[in-house]
C-alpha cells in the first residue's frame, strides 16, 4: 500500500484541527515590523497580517482599528465593523502611507466585502 507518503498530510491535518488557525495564520501572515521598515517593498501590495486588536476608532469620514502581533502595530483602515479590542484576526490589504506634513502613518487600507466577492 502506499499510504506513507499520506502520513506527513495526515499529522498536518490533525494537528491543524487540533491547534485551530492561529498557527497557520501567524506563518502565512506578513510581519507588521517587516512593513513598516521597510514600506516601498510593500507599496500598493496586497499583504495579510494577523495580529490582536489593539484600538479601535470610528471618525465622521474614517474607520480604523490597530492589530499588533510580536513585532510591531499597524493601522487597518476599514470600510467593515469595528473589530473589538482584544479580538484575534487576520486582514488582507493594502500597504499605503497617509502624509500629513511631517506626519506619516503606514497603514493597510483593508479589502472591502466587495472586492473579497471578486476575488480580488
Amino acid at each position: 500500500m502506499k499510504l506513507k507518503p499520506l502520513i506527513p498530510t495526515l499529522i498536518i491535518y490533525v494537528a491543524s484541527l487540533a491547534f485551530g488557525c492561529e498557527p497557520v495564520n501567524k506563518l502565512t501572515a506578513t510581519k507588521i515590523k517587516d512593513i513598516l521598515d521597510h514600506p516601498r517593498n510593500y507599496e500598493n501590495k496586497e499583504v495579510a497580517v494577523y495580529g490582536t486588536v489593539t484600538n479601535a476608532v470610528s471618525l465622521l469620514v474614517v474607520k480604523y482599528f490597530e492589530i499588533q502581533d510580536d513585532t510591531g502595530t499597524i493601522k487597518v483602515v476599514t470600510d467593515k465593523l469595528l473589530p473589538a479590542k482584544g479580538e484575534k484576526l487576520k486582514v488582507t490589504g493594502h500597504m499605503t502611507a497617509i502624509e500629513i506634513g511631517t506626519e506619516r502613518w503606514i497603514v493597510l487600507r483593508e479589502k472591502s466585502p466587495a472586492e473579497n466577492q471578486r476575488g480580488k
